[in-house]
């Protein structure tokens, strides 16, 4: 069996989920932390760890394979039946490190045990994907798809496989036609539209945040996004809406306030009488003013910027 120490290669797994700190777990302020002393002293203690990464999605792949190496190089029959949940879980650790020899090692291990499971073919896509075998990829997980095409991870990662080579307008095509099947994935329409925002097609980007909205609309962040969105388009009236909602849901949101600034400015062009205007405006350098009085030097900055930088005239 590998080493749980072997050294890093270059490569790296082309669909990581983008790191998440221990912090950002549900578990009980220092609970994370004494777990992991725990687990360097006894076995038990480390599969503890392990299935506590596993529900509460902390990545710390490193730890993974030092303490799941540790059981599986020499303490396989104390974890009875999560051998081979800790060995999918050592194997997508080593895949992102580079280890390739616990990689290659678990997915052999967990291809004898499970010969014609779907969950193993698409590990053995993840392999090809570590080795830079773009194509062998893709057959795995086209090949999956045909046979299951409700396999919603398997989307995922040939949406992933297109986006790591760079190749955008596939994987705007591919999650398009994953969201014809699965319309309230918002983790996928929010990439989606993060890509039509890299390619310039804002008014694309401004559905997918409608769709995001409609999911959960009291979200001051898809609210934000949208009213910036709305006012890079030159929608103005619509992105003042959404602004004033964003500040109300948060009175304290300075992004929501900085930007009925900038569309209220961009009205004013279009309509300089318009008293409603001039009315919002002063509420909202009031509520900047309020804001930034008393934080410091930058506070002072803006502050000058509201009363003397910024021209309505």
């Amino acid at each position: 069996q590998p080493a749980a120490h072997s050294a890093r290669s270059d490569r790296r797994c082309s669909l990581a989920a983008p790191p998440r700190p221990p912090a950002s777990c549900s578990m009980e302020p220092g609970e994370y932390d004494a777990l992991v002393a725990r687990a360097n002293a006894n076995t038990s203690a480390a599969a503890e760890l392990l299935q506590a990464m596993r529900t509460h999605k902390i990545r710390q792949p490193e730890l993974v394979v030092l303490h799941g190496g540790r059981l599986l190089s020499g303490s396989q029959r104390k974890l009875g039946g999560e051998v081979w949940t800790v060995m999918e879980q050592v194997f997508f650790a080593a895949v992102e490190l580079g280890m390739d020899s616990w990689r290659d090692y678990c997915l052999k291990q967990l291809s004898n045990k499970f010969p014609s499971s779907v969950r193993v073919e698409r590990l053995k896509g993840v392999h090809a994907e570590s080795c830079q075998k773009w194509a062998e990829a893709k057959k795995i997980y086209q090949k999956i798809l045909a046979d299951k095409p409700e396999d919603m991870v398997t989307h995922k990662r040939l949406i992933a496989l297109n986006k790591v080579r760079g190749k955008t307008a596939e994987a705007i095509e591919e999650m398009n036609k994953y969201l014809e099947t699965f319309s309230t994935d918002t983790e996928v329409w929010h990439e989606l539209a993060e890509l039509y925002i890299e390619a310039s097609s804002l008014q694309r980007a401004v559905f997918c945040f409608e769709e995001l909205m409609v999911s959960n609309p009291r979200s001051v962040y898809h609210i934000l996004t949208y009213a910036e969105l709305l006012y890079s388009t030159q929608d103005y009236e619509l992105s003042r809406k959404y602004f004033s909602l964003a500040a109300y849901l948060d009175g304290a949101c300075l992004r929501a306030l900085w930007g009925l600034i900038a569309v209220s400015m961009a009205l004013a062009e279009k309509d300089k009488v318009n008293e409603k205007m001039g009315q919002l405006r002063t509420f909202t350098i009031e509520r900047l003013t309020h804001a930034y009085s008393g934080v410091g030097a930058h506070g002072k900055l803006a502050i000058g910027l509201l009363k003397n930088g910024l021209s309505f005239s």
